[in-house]
């Protein structure tokens, strides 16, 4: 994916300096230092780097592990492994099932 999709590896750069530049300026131990909505703005952003394996340093890594570990992030992924209702529309691959 990082080889072959030149706007993944950018996009993906531009988060890293951004959540660099925050985290530093901040102290952390979240972006802003305590929780806020930017922390839960970029929560789905979080989950996307590490469902598809991206490589980011590893004071990111850090960071999202502290954003995962985060009561709300626990009960949303427990939720979401839980969901089994889906409308056949949006998701067509689930319909055979």
């Amino acid at each position: 994916l990082m080889r072959d999709q030149a706007g993944v590896r950018a996009d993906l750069a531009r988060i890293v300096q951004m959540w660099t530049a925050l985290l530093e300026g901040s102290g952390g131990p979240l972006l802003f230092g305590e929780f806020s909505i930017a922390d839960a703005y970029f929560a789905p952003v979080c989950w996307r780097i590490r469902t598809y394996g991206l490589p980011v340093p590893e004071p990111i890594q850090a960071y999202m592990q502290r954003v995962f570990a985060l009561e709300a992030m626990q009960l949303w992924e427990q939720d979401a492994r839980a969901e089994d209702a889906f409308l056949a529309i949006d998701e067509p691959y689930r319909a055979s099932r």
